[in-house]
């Protein structure tokens, strides 16, 4: 079936067309006009956000898990409702993301409150990745519970580790809203994106190496 479309012109057009001419136009530039060009872009970039997705989703699900028990450590199992524990140190952005996530559980479990797990798991990859910001800095005192965190890189500062989570964040959005990537250095992020998994977890980052072909996709080309 991929060969149909490397050999059908209309198969080709069809297939530009709906991608909405706007988001094909992104492709058609970067290929000076070329049409076959551009779809073979397109092809690639779809390639390197398939092979960078599961690291990503390993990077996340660990990210989340670590800062989750932190937090429990900190400041109790019942942080999310507890008001003069974590809520009160959160900014405004952060408290509206959990109050949308507690609301959303108890929604659809039908139970107040929701299991902390469930709330955990709702919560957006941005409120953890918040969590390591500047903002935090005194809250968690991560001048020193920093390693609790990045156990396996423990001289890793927090905003060395914000920068690359920040990065990762944005580079995990375009790839879940279909945007490009090509244009982006990905060879560095993946560098990155290899330091701050095995910081947190030397597994994960075996099992995120065992799966993605990022490497050979990215030296290929379009």
């Amino acid at each position: 079936m991929q060969d149909d479309l490397w050999r059908d012109g209309r198969l080709q057009r069809q297939f530009a067309a709906s991608l909405s001419q706007p988001r094909f136009n992104r492709y058609l530039i970067e290929s000076g006009g070329d049409e076959f060009g551009a779809l073979k872009l397109y092809s690639w970039n779809s390639r390197l956000s398939k092979e960078l997705y599961i690291y990503l989703q390993a990077w996340e699900i660990c990210l989340r898990n670590r800062l989750s028990e932190f937090l429990i450590c900190r400041y109790g199992r019942a942080w999310p409702y507890d008001v003069g524990g974590l809520r009160r140190q959160l900014t405004r952005t952060d408290e509206d993301r959990l109050s949308q996530a507690r609301e959303r559980q108890e929604r659809k479990r039908r139970v107040v409150p929701a299991p902390l797990p469930a709330i955990v798991s709702d919560l957006s990859a941005g409120f953890w990745v918040s969590q390591l910001s500047k903002s935090y800095e005194i809250a968690h005192v991560w001048r020193k519970n920093m390693p609790k965190i990045l156990p396996h890189e423990p001289s890793l500062d927090r905003p060395t580790a914000w920068s690359i989570c920040n990065e990762m964040l944005t580079l995990r959005n375009r790839i879940a809203h279909h945007e490009p990537i090509f244009h982006l250095p990905l060879d560095k992020g993946y560098d990155d994106l290899q330091r701050i998994v095995a910081a947190l977890c030397p597994g994960t980052r075996a099992f995120a190496e065992a799966h993605s072909g990022f490497g050979p996709v990215w030296q290929a080309g379009p």
